[in-house]
């Protein structure tokens, strides 16, 4: 009378389970994504390491060329994208106090992906001293101590502001 619905068979005899689901396709296209991101990261390492020695030679509009470079290859909450953040505060800071403001915005960017990011605070805190907005330097060095205590850096800006 009714149709077995648990069982479907195929055309080619080949009797089926309807219930399990079969995919292939899925998985494949999941192995392809993760192959795919891994490629991304690592060449966004890559881009990371030549804006680092690019830095390190003073060359920061370069270095900010291979950061930006890196943090498209990365999805936005990536680990990565903090650091690469942190990095470029790094380079607008080196360029002169009327650059801190871009700074201040890439460590808030930074630690949108990492709130506690210690490096990206201080950073921060080290443009808002240099802004004289003393309350928002203390706020960023508190928030550094209360997770390391013996950060010499985060005694140091605190003491001062």
């Amino acid at each position: 009378m009714g149709k077995n619905s648990v069982k479907n068979k195929k055309q080619t005899g080949k009797v089926v389970d309807s219930n399990v689901k079969h995919s292939k396709v899925g998985d494949i296209n999941l192995k392809s994504h993760n192959s795919d991101m891994a490629i991304f990261v690592s060449m966004s390492q890559e881009l990371k390491e030549e804006g680092n020695k690019l830095f390190q030679r003073r060359d920061h509009e370069g270095a900010m060329l291979k950061f930006e470079k890196a943090l498209n290859m990365l999805p936005k909450n990536h680990v990565d994208v903090c650091h690469l953040r942190s990095n470029m505060a790094a380079c607008y800071m080196q360029m002169g106090l009327s650059e801190y403001p871009r700074a201040i915005h890439q460590c808030n960017l930074a630690l949108e992906v990492m709130p506690k990011n210690s490096k990206a605070l201080l950073k921060r805190a080290r443009c808002y001293e240099a802004l004289n907005r003393f309350e928002l330097a203390f706020r960023d060095v508190s928030t550094v101590l209360n997770m390391e205590p013996n950060n010499f850096l985060a005694i140091e800006i605190s003491e001062r502001v």
